[in-house]
């Protein structure tokens, strides 16, 4: 059943081939035996302003769900997603749009004020979030600002992947430590999950 693992964590899009031996059990749910993975950083994408970040405007947020849908993703791996609130509004503002996404997994984390998410038109058939990952640093222990989202997506009967999404700390400034060591290490422990 497992062909190997798939790892998407910033923006690019790819399209998967099912095997020869798999396509014509995939045509009944994949067109022309392919499908479509996206991610997107859709920055900050709030209904309501937090004590730290303003919210997207209705306009940012519709140019969101514009670009997304041009993609035409099969499943789609969202960073600094919101709320549970704002990625059911994303869902539905896709839906509207022609592209229907069903299944969700939604991943928080240390920072609970942005999320990681998937969205998807093919069964998560198991979900293993990441939510309290975290690792020294100058003799201190930190933990990853964003959870780790972990799904193994059904294809067809005999097609499986697994996706990981998360969003590593940003570039700002730290009083702290150095982002880019937090960075770092950060992506030392997604190595470590992978």
């Amino acid at each position: 059943m497992w062909r190997g693992y798939l790892s998407l964590f910033l923006g690019f899009l790819w399209a998967g081939d099912l095997r020869a031996d798999e396509r014509s059990l995939g045509r009944a749910t994949v067109s022309g035996n392919r499908f479509r993975v996206m991610t997107y950083n859709v920055e900050n994408y709030f209904l309501v302003a937090t004590s730290t970040r303003p919210a997207k405007s209705a306009e940012s947020r519709a140019k969101v769900a514009e670009s997304i849908v041009l993609g035409r993703p099969d499943v789609l791996a969202l960073q600094e997603i919101g709320n549970r609130e704002s990625l059911m509004e994303l869902q539905a503002a896709l839906k509207h749009r022609g592209l229907d996404l069903p299944q969700v997994d939604y991943v928080t984390g240390w920072d609970t004020n942005i999320s990681v998410a998937i969205l998807s038109r093919f069964p998560l058939v198991s979900r293993n979030p990441h939510i309290n990952e975290s690792f020294l640093l100058n003799g201190r222990r930190w933990h990853m600002g964003r959870g780790i989202a972990e799904v193994e997506v059904a294809v067809s009967a005999k097609y499986h992947f697994t996706l990981f999404t998360t969003h590593l700390k940003s570039k700002r400034v730290l009083a702290e430590a150095s982002e880019r060591e937090v960075r770092e290490q950060e992506a030392r422990v997604l190595r470590e999950v992978v």
